[in-house]
């Protein structure tokens, strides 16, 4: 069968300009050409069509999708192996939810209100929460949120409230009150993700989603403030271990690539999880980016600052605390690091 692009548009639920956009970039072009020179498209690419549409869904730029189809480094059975587990993870997550939504239904249908674990479950499964965590991440979580509800119910509307004023009163981020602040804000959040890094990670990933800003009371402006708060801490620790000299340099550096670093740790956190080997290949480029990242925006390549600052971070736990980074993230690194 050979289709026009009007026709195969109509077919597949695309645009015509969405064709004509990956005939112009190379990406798809019709392989058939009339005598009267007009362009159709045959069996075999409306096949790469559904290998590019495939690896799009999967969240796969544009870009990358020419080179995988060039080099042909995922074939389309895989490609489709991977479409099937993502419908089926979606499927059970969608079964889940269904439940739990009856099970509050009939809750609020015989005025029962649900306690907060029966709402943290239902939400849990809805909005943010999905595009961020597996369903077995977010059975955790609410069992650690149950474990904690007295502080979810009181205790955390009450921190909120305090950072407010403290913001109101134009309290300095590195004034004493703040810096106990911080530290007691970030043992409540390893408690409420059951001290678990990976958990602790995610949740500061979806703390930029709009939609748990307002579930959770915090604003733009308080995030900003936490993160003056926490430099200050850091910085206070820093001075036993680093001259002033070479404080001034860290903090000149600091704020370099900062975006980079977050990503880079939940992709290395990833490897280490999945079991995969510190020498390994696969490792390398997050081993070298790790030593660019820190290079840049932290020693500015000094050797005796890169030591220092592991020893600091070795033994000062409040440098790592609520940060999602672990001591055993540290050696996984360190020992791909010596493979370079």
């Amino acid at each position: 069968m050979l289709l026009k692009v009007g026709q195969l548009a109509k077919q597949v639920c695309l645009s015509v300009r969405t064709l004509h956009h990956y005939d112009e970039i190379g990406l798809l072009s019709p392989s058939v050409r009339t005598d009267a020179g007009h362009r159709l498209y045959n069996t075999k690419d409306i096949s790469r069509l559904h290998r590019i549409q495939a690896l799009k869904q999967l969240g796969i730029p544009l870009q990358k999708i020419a080179d995988i189809i060039q080099e042909n480094s995922q074939p389309l059975p895989d490609i489709i192996a991977q479409q099937i587990a993502n419908l089926e993870r979606e499927l059970e997550q969608a079964t889940q939810l269904k439940a739990k939504l009856i099970k509050l239904q009939e809750n609020l249908n015989t005025a029962h209100e649900p306690d907060i674990a029966g709402w943290l479950d239902t939400l849990a499964l809805m909005n943010v929460y999905e595009k961020y965590l597996t369903a077995e991440e977010i059975e955790e979580l609410n069992s650690h949120a149950f474990a904690v509800k007295h502080e979810i119910d009181h205790e955390w509307p009450e921190m909120v409230k305090k950072l407010q004023a403290m913001m109101d009163k134009k309290v300095p981020a590195d004034a004493d009150e703040v810096t106990e602040f911080v530290i007691l804000w970030t043992e409540k959040l390893e408690r409420l993700v059951g001290h678990n890094p990976n958990l602790l990670l995610k949740i500061h990933f979806m703390s930029n989603e709009t939609e748990m800003r307002i579930q959770r009371g915090i604003s733009q402006e308080m995030t900003a403030y936490l993160g003056e708060a926490m430099s200050a801490l850091h910085q206070k620790i820093f001075t036993k271990y680093l001259s002033p000299e070479q404080i001034q340099l860290l903090n000149k550096n600091r704020q370099k690539n900062k975006e980079d670093w977050p990503p880079l740790i939940a992709a290395i956190r990833e490897k280490m999880q999945a079991g995969v080997d510190s020498e390994s290949e696969e490792v390398k480029p997050l081993a070298m980016k790790w030593k660019t990242l820190f290079e840049t925006s932290a020693t500015g390549g000094d050797p005796d600052i890169a030591e220092r600052l592991r020893l600091a971070y070795e033994r000062e736990p409040l440098l790592i605390q609520g940060t999602g980074l672990d001591q055993e993230l540290f050696t996984y690194i360190r020992q791909a690091m010596d493979g370079l």
